[in-house]
């Protein structure tokens, strides 16, 4: 909406309302009123939208405002239109009523294309995170309600080579119009309660997906730990659990996350698949700013949620680059959400991290197997899901409970992985050990 059509819209909104609503407006905008008229008082609230008056200075005279209350929405768009009337005369107030048209508009400006990223926040100022930065106004923010980690696209400006670039027109939250409200909920109420819906990794022969589906089922909510040391293939499982789940579910919200990364990494991850979103930081940055790229990739898993989607995020990283009282913070924000929709955490750990309490899923990754060069390295008897029962069929709940009982009593680790690798998929190495072959 162009400057002249929100201040039609401001002066139709406030024609349609009462004195008394007026005056409030006029309050919170510190318009110089000096009639007890409505038009008057409209007038004066125009004169701070055009940018023709000095704000007027708080009096404690008059009569107190009825009602707390105002249409906050109306006075953004208010502050919105002199924001642009006096960025149009070079920011100072003018006596005279400028004529806004097409080439006015563009005065001074350098360039105006759209922008499309994710909203956050940075120490006082909201940015996007786009190809380039792109300040927002707390104007927008409160127009719109936009929450951290929203997915913004917007008309974005500078006026010169200089300058940061500024968001001048807000087009989508969300990938949906401003024009329409948007309905979401609000993720710290959600109710948290078991995963329930199972989430099915292999559709290949990848062994360790098969592992992981008959010993660690994944389910939606969950909070995941993969407990490996350094250099034992925790970032080749990432892959392969996020491979697993754009083979299989189209819908998923997938998340990686990626803090203290070798360059190297980075580039190999962020061409895996763009099915994907991706956060990272490289091994060179502070420690602020991977706490700062962590909560972005959180809050934009958030708003997935609050969104009624199922959001997977894979983690790496988060142990070593964040300070440990945050760690479980992070974890924490894993929920199968009664309202509907899920954000499921999966976390590469080091050993030493006390999962117990914490996670409601383990794989864990023995260094001996790692050492030997046996992969997948997944430790079969320290690998568990919570509620386990609830997610295999029988039959996988009895291949399960076979295969640990046969290393419980000894049965070398390799042996079972070559059983894996011998079959093409679960359902045949049930068969192979019901009939005792």
């Amino acid at each position: 909406m162009r400057s002249e059509e929100m201040l039609k819209d401001v002066e139709q909104r406030l024609d349609g309302m009462t004195i008394y609503e007026v005056r409030q407006i006029a309050r919170e905008v510190k318009a110089h009123v000096t009639s007890g008229q409505k038009g008057t008082i409209i007038d004066a609230i125009l004169s701070i939208a055009r940018g023709e008056a000095d704000f007027a200075p708080v009096s404690k005279r008059g009569a107190p405002p009825k009602s707390d209350k105002y249409d906050e929405r109306l006075v953004a768009d208010v502050l919105r239109c002199r924001e642009y009337f006096l960025a149009l005369n070079g920011g100072a107030a003018n006596e005279s009523t400028m004529s806004v048209n097409d080439s006015a508009y563009e005065y001074g400006v350098l360039s105006e294309k759209e922008y499309c990223g994710y909203l956050d926040k940075e120490g006082q100022n909201w940015f996007l995170h786009a190809e380039e930065l792109v300040f927002v106004s707390e104007l927008f923010v409160s127009r719109y309600a936009l929450r951290l980690g929203d997915v913004v696209s917007c008309k974005g400006r500078k006026k010169n080579a200089a300058d940061l670039v500024g968001a001048s027109e807000i087009l989508t939250v969300n990938g949906v119009s401003v024009d329409q409200p948007l309905k979401r909920k609000n993720f710290p109420a959600l109710t948290h309660v078991y995963p329930a819906t199972r989430v099915i990794l292999s559709s290949g022969n990848d062994i360790s997906l098969r592992m992981i589906d008959l010993f660690a089922p994944v389910a939606l909510g969950q909070r995941g730990v993969i407990s490996a040391p350094a250099n034992c293939g925790k970032t080749t499982l990432v892959k392969s659990i996020a491979h697993g789940i754009c083979a299989n579910y189209r819908d998923f919200e997938l998340i990686i996350l990626t803090l203290g990364a070798r360059p190297e990494e980075i580039t190999e991850f962020t061409k895996f698949s763009d099915k994907i979103t991706y956060f990272y930081t490289s091994f060179d940055k502070s420690d602020e700013e991977h706490v700062s790229r962590a909560n972005l990739a959180f809050e934009y898993a958030k708003r997935r949620v609050e969104l009624n989607k199922n959001a997977i995020i894979l983690v790496e990283g988060l142990y070593e680059n964040i300070p440990s009282e945050l760690v479980k913070n992070y974890l924490f924000c894993a929920i199968n959400a009664e309202e509907g929709g899920s954000l499921t955490v999966i976390a590469t750990m080091p050993q030493e991290f006390n999962y117990g309490g914490v996670a409601n899923m383990v794989i864990n990754v023995s260094p001996v197997l790692a050492a030997e060069r046996t992969f997948p390295a997944i430790d079969v008897l320290k690998s568990y899901s919570g509620r386990e029962e609830a997610l295999l069929s029988e039959d996988e709940r009895h291949l399960s409970v076979a295969l640990r009982s046969q290393l419980a009593r000894g049965t070398a680790a390799n042996e079972i992985i070559n059983l894996f690798k011998n079959t093409k998929n679960n359902a045949e190495l049930a068969e192979i050990i019901k009939n005792g072959r």
